[in-house]
């Protein structure tokens, strides 16, 4: 009897310690090195970090594929509910356009990027545009939210709300801040904090909605506007 009441725990434990292995294994192993030294650009830093998201990637979409047994729509990968998920879009881009320029008017950096990393040719300009509008909100999006918290709903449910949002949610934020994608985005110096909100932001859009297709979109704005308003004003585009 007593070990038919711990089992749902027992499960709940090894769900909650795969799901952290897993990211944690990921993160480790995304640091191979095949591809980054024939990619056509100067900086090795920016094509490793380039390729590191394309094994990030590979990783969680193999792992929805297995999960999933082919019904990738229960992992995120769909257009569900995008009207919905367009109104929260909208609301991300007017809130993080409006802080962007009021954090430049106060002269505090908030940046995916520290100014000394700033490329000054084409092409690591266009890997490292491509990385924090492309590779980096995909491959993070897939395997923290498409798969991270995804199990972890599955096998916890909506249980145990924080403020009315499931813990599942803050776990795959925890996870997304500190196994994310390399960069010092900060307000200030708060760069695990900022990370940490923009992953619960895009847990709350995948968990309202059930589609990755806002988080990545938002995911790619958070990060990519404020590289893009800091590279115009440097000249540099």
């Amino acid at each position: 009897m007593n070990s038919t009441a711990s089992s749902p725990v027992v499960q709940n434990i090894v769900t909650l310690l795969g799901v952290i292995l897993f990211c944690y294994l990921v993160n480790i192993y995304s640091h191979i090195t095949l591809i980054a030294h024939y990619i056509p650009v100067s900086s090795l830093l920016l094509a490793q970090t380039f390729e590191r998201h394309f094994w990030q990637f590979v990783f969680g979409f193999t792992a929805i594929v297995m999960l999933s047994r082919g019904h990738l729509w229960s992992f995120g990968i769909n257009s569900k509910n995008l009207k919905q998920s367009m109104k929260w879009l909208a609301w991300l881009y007017v809130a993080m356009a409006s802080v962007t320029f009021l954090l430049r008017i106060i002269d505090v950096d908030m940046l995916p990027v520290t100014k000394e990393k700033f490329p000054t040719d084409i092409g690591n300009i266009i890997l490292l545009m491509l990385m924090y509008w492309m590779s980096s909100p995909v491959a993070n999006q897939i395997l923290f939210f498409g798969v991270g918290q995804t199990l972890l709903i599955k096998r916890f449910g909506e249980n145990g709300k924080i403020a009315g949002v499931p813990l599942a949610v803050y776990v795959a934020a925890v996870l997304f801040s500190l196994f994310g994608t390399d960069s010092s985005f900060a307000i200030g110096n708060f760069s695990y904090l900022t990370t940490f909100a923009v992953g619960m932001f895009c847990g709350i859009v995948f968990w309202k909605t059930g589609s990755l297709i806002t988080p990545m979109l938002g995911h790619a704005f958070v990060f990519g506007f404020p590289l893009v308003i800091e590279l115009l004003s440097s000249r540099i585009l």
